[in-house]
C-alpha cells in the first residue's frame, strides 16, 4: 500500500515540484546568459584545467603532482588531502555533517546548489544540448557538470575510485544513515575498512545499482564532448572507476 502510494502519488508530485523549482531558479540564467558566457570565456583565458578531488584513497596521490598552476575543486572531506595550497572551490553533499565542513579560510569559493544544479540544468537547456545533465545522483556527477558549465577544458580526477569494499556493500544494503556512531556499529569488523582515506565512507551511490552507476559515468563522459571538455583519471588504482581515460600526469 505504502509503495503504491509512493509510486503513483508522492513521486509524481515530488517530480513536478522539482521541475518547477528548476524552471524558476533557472530563469536568471536566461537573463544573465551573456554574463555567464563572459565568465566562461574569462575562465578559459585564465585557466583551462581543473583538479577534481574526492575522498577515495587515491586522493593522497596528490603529492605526486604539481598542483600550483590549476584550479582545485574538493568535495566533502577530500580537502584534508591538500596541504600545499588553498582550495579554489569547495562542494559538499546536502547531508554532509556541518561539523565536518572545512573552515572558510580553507577555500576561496563555495559551490552552492544553485551553481551545480539549477545553473547547470538551465545552461544546458539554453544551449539546446540534446540531453538533461545528470544531476542529483552523486556528488561526483554534480561536480563534473558544474565544471563543464564553468568552461574547463581538462578535468583531472583523484579520489573517485568507487572501489567499494564488498563487505561494506553487503552490510550497507541501502541502509541510509550519516550518524557516525551508527556507521561505527555497522562497519565494526576486521574486513570492513572503507575505501576512503578519511572518515567512515559509505557506498551510498550504489543505491542506484552498480550497473546504473556505470551507465551514468558513460553518459557524463559523452556529455563532456558537448562542452569541449576532456576528463582524465590520475588515480593509479586499477579497480573501481575505469570509464575515464587514464593519465600519469597533469597535462597543461
Amino acid at each position: 500500500m505504502i509503495n503504491t502510494l509512493k509510486k503513483h502519488l508522492y513521486n509524481p508530485i515530488r517530480n513536478q515540484i522539482k521541475f518547477f523549482k528548476e524552471f524558476v531558479f533557472g530563469l536568471p540564467v536566461l537573463f544573465l546568459f551573456k554574463k555567464i558566457e563572459s565568465e566562461r570565456e574569462d575562465n578559459l583565458k585564465k585557466n583551462t584545467s581543473l583538479l577534481f578531488i574526492g575522498s577515495g584513497k587515491s586522493a593522497l596521490e596528490i603529492k605526486k603532482h604539481n598542483i600550483h598552476n590549476l584550479d582545485i575543486l574538493a568535495v566533502n572531506n577530500s580537502f584534508k588531502a591538500i596541504n600545499e595550497r588553498k582550495i579554489d572551490y569547495y562542494l559538499c553533499s546536502t547531508d554532509f555533517p556541518k561539523s565536518k565542513k572545512p573552515n572558510k579560510n580553507i577555500y576561496k569559493s563555495l559551490v552552492t546548489k544553485y551553481d551545480y544544479r539549477y545553473k547547470t540544468l538551465a545552461y544546458a537547456k539554453y544551449k539546446k544540448h540534446p540531453f538533461r545533465p545528470i544531476i542529483g545522483k552523486t556528488i561526483f556527477l554534480d561536480g563534473l557538470n558544474w565544471a563543464f558549465t564553468n568552461g574547463y577544458k581538462n578535468i583531472f580526477l583523484l579520489g573517485f575510485d568507487h572501489d567499494y569494499n564488498p563487505n561494506r556493500v553487503k552490510k550497507w544494503n541501502n541502509i541510509y544513515t550519516t550518524d557516525e556512531n551508527n556507521l561505527k556499529k555497522l562497519f565494526n569488523e576486521k574486513n570492513d575498512e572503507p575505501d576512503t582515506f578519511y572518515g567512515q565512507g559509505t557506498p551510498d551511490p550504489l543505491r542506484h545499482g552498480s550497473n546504473n552507476l556505470q551507465n551514468y559515468f558513460y553518459l557524463v563522459n559523452s556529455h563532456s564532448k558537448f562542452y569541449g571538455c576532456n576528463i582524465y583519471n590520475l588515480s593509479t588504482n586499477k579497480k573501481g572507476l575505469s570509464i575515464f581515460k587514464k593519465a600519469k600526469e597533469i597535462i597543461s
